[in-house]
């Protein structure tokens, strides 16, 4: 996978260091654009997050989403081709 470009992000929760560990060894930063969206939900899966919306294509705005929960519960969402 290619390294995510850095993005705001913001997530607050009970455990700082739990969740620093989970985006770190997500995303090795908090970002969202990234290029292989179904990846990241297996690697979240991995280290405790959780699919809460499947890998979904748009080919007519040529973007593919989806969205995890981390540990705690937040929902991200993950993009390829939203930034273009």
């Amino acid at each position: 996978m290619a390294t995510p470009a850095v993005a705001l992000f913001e997530v607050t929760g009970k455990d700082r260091a739990a969740l620093q560990r989970f985006y770190g060894g997500l995303f090795d930063w908090f970002y969202a654009e990234v290029d292989d969206p179904a990846a990241y939900l297996k690697n979240a899966e991995q280290l405790g997050g959780q699919t809460i919306l499947a890998s979904s294509e748009t080919p007519e705005f040529g973007l593919t989403f989806a969205f995890l929960a981390d540990p705690e519960g937040h929902v991200v969402g993950l993009s390829r081709g939203a930034a273009q």
